[in-house]
C-alpha cells in the first residue's frame, strides 16, 4: 500500500501542459527556468512543447542548452517545431545552420524574421539555403526598427536580387510607407531593366490616387533610360509621365500590351490607374478578359427599409490570440477552470519579436476564470505585423468565444510551405458557410430602430484551414452596441468549408456581413 501511494503522489506531480502554460506570468526567473527544465524533460510531447513557447514569448535564454539537447532527440513533429522556433528565436546564427533542414526551413526563416538580425540571417544562411523572402517575411523584420528599412532597401538594390527587389517594394507598398527617394531614384536608373520596371510600377500603384506625393529626386530621375525601354516598362513610364500632368497620346503598341497576361500581372485591380488611360486604352483593357472581373461585378441588391448608417471602426494594429501548439489552447482551458462564453476587449504591447509585454484585459462577460485563460494564450502567443510601420501596440483587442466552439487556436501540421493567411480571390477559393447560427435580435434594439429599418453589422475573421472562425473583430458597427455583441456571438460559432489555395485548405480573411432588418 505504501509503494502505490508513493507513485500515485508521483504520477500527480508530473507538470500538465496546462500547469506548464500558467508559468508565463511566473515572477521568479530563476524558478521559471527551473520548472522548464523539468517540463522539458517530461515524456508528454505537448508538455515539452509548451515548456518551449513559454521560453519563447518569457526570452529565457538560459534555457538554451537544454532546448537544444532536447530537440536533438525529438521524435515529436510538433514538439519539434516549438523547440525549434524558441532555438532559432532565442539562440545565436550557427543554430540556424543546424536546424535549417528542408522539411523546417520555413519555420526557421519566420521564427528567424524575429530577430534583430532578420535581414543578415537571410543573405547569409536562409537564402543560400533555397528561402525566398515574401512580403509577410520583410514585414515581419523590418517592423518598427528605425533606419533599417533604408539600409536594407540599398543593400538589396546593391545585391542586383530581382525578385528581392520586388517583394520588398510590394512588402513597402502594402505598408503604405515611402522608399528611400535617392534609392528608388538609383533604381529607375539601374542597368537591370526588371529593376527599373519594378520601381516604376511600384510608383504607378503607390501614387496614383495622389500623384503630387512623388518626391522631386524621383521626377528628375524618371527621364527615359539610355536603352529602349521595354513595352512593360515603357507603358509605366508613360502613366507616370501622365500622372506628373503630361498629354495623354494613343500609341498602338501601348492598346496591343494592354491585353496581354503580362499586363493583368502589372496592372491587377488597381481601378485608379483607368484615370490616367486614353478611351481607346480604356476600351481594349474592358475587351479583354481578364478586366471584366473587376469592371462588370454585379453590385448586391440593395435591402429593403431605410438604413441606420454603421460606422466604420479603426482595426487593431496587429491580432492576438494567435497559433498555438495543437491542443494547448484547450489544456490551459482546463487547468484554469474556464466553463463558459466570454466576450472582452484587450489592449497589448509587444517588442520587435512580436512577444507580449504589456496586457490589459477588459472584460464584458467574462468569468475570473476565464479572464485568467484568456490572458495566459495571449501572452503565449506570438504577434505578426502585416505592416512595417505598424506600432507595437494596439487596444480593442476583440475576446469572444461561445462555450462548446472549438477555440481555434491550434497551428496546423507541420509544413515545408508557409502557412500564411490569404484573401479569397486571386486562385484561392473563398470559404463556404457549413453551419449558420442566426444573431439574437435585442428587444431593446428593435424598440430604437423601429419599423421599416435595417442596419449592417460587418465582421471581419480569419477562417481557418479546419473551417472555424479565428480572431473576430468589427469592420463596421451598428449604433447599437448590443446588436453587435450579438452578431459576434453568433458568427463565432460558424463552421465552415474552408477556403482552399491549389485545392489544399488554407486560412482566409474573410468579410462577413449580418443585417438586421424590422
Amino acid at each position: 500500500m505504501f509503494g502505490i501511494a508513493v507513485l500515485f503522489a508521483a504520477a500527480t506531480a508530473l507538470p500538465s501542459a496546462g500547469r506548464v502554460a500558467f508559468l508565463v506570468e511566473a515572477n521568479d526567473p530563476a524558478a521559471l527556468v527551473a520548472e522548464l527544465t523539468s517540463a522539458l524533460d517530461s515524456g508528454d510531447p505537448l508538455v515539452r512543447a509548451t515548456a518551449s513557447r513559454v521560453a519563447t514569448v518569457r526570452a529565457a535564454a538560459a534555457l538554451l542548452p537544454k532546448l537544444r539537447e532536447t530537440l536533438s532527440h525529438e521524435t515529436d513533429p510538433n514538439a519539434a517545431r516549438e523547440e525549434t522556433r524558441a532555438v532559432v528565436i532565442l539562440g545565436k546564427p550557427d543554430d540556424i545552420d543546424r536546424v535549417a533542414t528542408p522539411p523546417m526551413l520555413d519555420l526557421v526563416a519566420r521564427a528567424a524574421a524575429r530577430r534583430t538580425d532578420a535581414y543578415e540571417v537571410y543573405i547569409n544562411k536562409l537564402r543560400p539555403l533555397g528561402f525566398a523572402a515574401d512580403a509577410a517575411f520583410f514585414m515581419q523584420s523590418l517592423w518598427q526598427r528605425g533606419t533599417l528599412l533604408s539600409a536594407v532597401t540599398a543593400r538589396t538594390l546593391g545585391r542586383g536580387d530581382t525578385r528581392d527587389w520586388r517583394i520588398l517594394l510590394r512588402a513597402i507598398r502594402q505598408s503604405a510607407v515611402v522608399a528611400e527617394p535617392n534609392i528608388l531614384a538609383a533604381a529607375l536608373n539601374s542597368s537591370s531593366e526588371d529593376i527599373r520596371t519594378e520601381s516604376v510600377w511600384y510608383l504607378v500603384h503607390g501614387f496614383a490616387l495622389d500623384p503630387k506625393r512623388i518626391d522631386e529626386r524621383l521626377r528628375a530621375a524618371l527621364s527615359a533610360p539610355s536603352e529602349e525601354a521595354s513595352l512593360r516598362e515603357g507603358f509605366g513610364r508613360e502613366l507616370l509621365r501622365r500622372m506628373l500632368g503630361g498629354e495623354r497620346k494613343d500609341d498602338p503598341r501601348w492598346r496591343d500590351w494592354l491585353q496581354t497576361e503580362e499586363a493583368d500581372a502589372l496592372i491587377g485591380s488597381e481601378i485608379a490607374l483607368f484615370e490616367y488611360f486614353t478611351d481607346s486604352e480604356l476600351a481594349a483593357r474592358k475587351n479583354h478578359c481578364d478586366i471584366a472581373r473587376n469592371d462588370c461585378r454585379i453590385p448586391p441588391a440593395k435591402p429593403r427599409g431605410t438604413a441606420i448608417p454603421s460606422t466604420e471602426v479603426k482595426q487593431p494594429e496587429f491580432l492576438l490570440p494567435d497559433v498555438l501548439p495543437p491542443g494547448l489552447a484547450e489544456a490551459v482551458v482546463r487547468e484554469g477552470g474556464c466553463n463558459g462564453d466570454w466576450i472582452g476587449l484587450a489592449r497589448a504591447s509587444v517588442d520587435e519579436a512580436g512577444r507580449v509585454r504589456e496586457l490589459a484585459v477588459q472584460p464584458i462577460d467574462m468569468s475570473k476564470g476565464c479572464q485568467r485563460v484568456v490572458s495566459t494564450l495571449m501572452r503565449l502567443s506570438l504577434a505578426s505585423t502585416d505592416s512595417i510601420a505598424a506600432p507595437r501596440a494596439t487596444g480593442d483587442l476583440l475576446l469572444v468565444h461561445v462555450r462548446g466552439t472549438p477555440i481555434c487556436l491550434d497551428e496546423g501540421p507541420p509544413s515545408p510551405t508557409p502557412s500564411v493567411t490569404r484573401v479569397a480571390g486571386d486562385g484561392v477559393t473563398a470559404p463556404v458557410v457549413k453551419r449558420k447560427v442566426e444573431p439574437q435580435f435585442p428587444e431593446a434594439a428593435r424598440r430604437q430602430m423601429g419599423a421599416g429599418h435595417y442596419v449592417i453589422v460587418v465582421v471581419q475573421a480569419t477562417i481557418s484551414k479546419e473551417g472555424c472562425v479565428r480572431n473576430l473583430r468589427l469592420v463596421q458597427q451598428a449604433p447599437f452596441a448590443d446588436l453587435n455583441t450579438a452578431a459576434l456571438i453568433a458568427l463565432a460559432q460558424w463552421r465552415f468549408e474552408p477556403g482552399r489555395s491549389g485545392g489544399v485548405p488554407v486560412d482566409v480573411l474573410f468579410n462577413l456581413t449580418i443585417n438586421f432588418r424590422i
